[in-house]
């Protein structure tokens, strides 16, 4: 299979990124675990707010990561995490990081606007906000896999979605369901026991909640399972969101796999002028 120019449905999408992630597991662990040090660091600090940025901007850079690793992968190399790790040492990781940050503030607007902003502002910037989880979901591949930086790779990924936003819709949905769903079972895990109110204790509900949060237990809780989430899902959102970018740009008839195959001599000194075609089965 032609990880550049294979027709995928939303179904082969998911199959093939989870078929990648298991067969270079180990890398891609490694990987994550190197990019989420920096905010494990400031978490062991207890600067947890600002915790909270690192942690998104680390996972932001992994799809970058990530995108250079998928090049390796389609010309028959190994997972080259040391290679990712030495490509990002320099001018690389800023670059990324510039794209992650443009990332964070439309969360941030998005939080504004379902925290402090009047009815019917907060509407309409919610609205916005979501939208931008789906048009600027491929930022960082592009970033990566075009060269744009800053504002061009989110522009970019906004005419890449505008064209096929329902398929870019239906992934990305599943891919959050996912990662919710394990989130809420690893928390569930680590949850201390809880003196809740019954239901009959309605006008205490908000005071009890607010205690609940605030509890030391509850919030180490949260923070293990953001954590093991990110180690155990990310990688393979990652992945997903890459073949996604690769997907709408064969279907935009852009894709240049000799492009790519410069990219892969460029940073891991491989690459050939057709990508290799990885091992498949009759599924995908």
């Amino acid at each position: 299979m032609n990880l550049f120019t294979y027709p995928h449905t939303v179904t082969t999408l998911f199959k093939l990124s989870l078929k990648l992630f298991q067969k270079n597991l180990l890398g891609m662990l490694m990987l994550t675990v190197v990019l989420l040090a920096p905010s494990l660091i400031v978490g062991l600090a207890q600067w947890f707010e600002t915790e909270s940025v690192v942690f998104f901007l680390s996972m932001r850079v992994l799809e970058s990561a990530m995108a250079l690793g998928v090049i390796a992968l389609a010309h028959g190399s190994l997972f080259p995490i040391s290679g990712i790790l030495k490509s990002f040492g320099g001018p690389l990781l800023f670059s990324a990081i510039h794209v992650a940050i443009l990332q964070y503030l439309l969360f941030v607007v998005g939080v504004m606007g379902l925290t402090v902003m009047p009815f019917p502002f907060n509407i309409i910037i919610v609205v916005l906000w979501l939208s931008s989880l789906f048009y600027f979901s491929l930022a960082q591949p592009v970033f990566i896999l075009e060269a744009r930086r800053g504002m061009q790779a989110m522009i970019r990924s906004f005419q890449l979605v505008r064209g096929r936003f329902g398929r870019v819709f239906v992934v990305v949905v599943l891919s959050m369901l996912i990662q919710f769903s394990i989130f809420a079972l690893i928390f569930r895990i680590f949850l201390p026991e809880l003196e809740l109110l019954s239901a009959e204790d309605t006008d205490q509900i908000q005071i009890q909640l607010s205690a609940i949060l605030q509890d030391e237990g509850v919030h180490r809780a949260m923070r293990l399972s953001q954590y093991l989430t990110a180690l155990v899902f990310f990688p393979f959102a990652a992945l997903l969101t890459v073949l996604l970018y690769f997907d709408l740009v064969n279907q935009e008839g852009q894709v240049k796999p000799d492009y790519f195959s410069k990219l892969a001599t460029q940073f891991f000194g491989i690459g050939t002028q057709e990508s290799a075609k990885p091992e498949t089965t009759s599924e995908d």
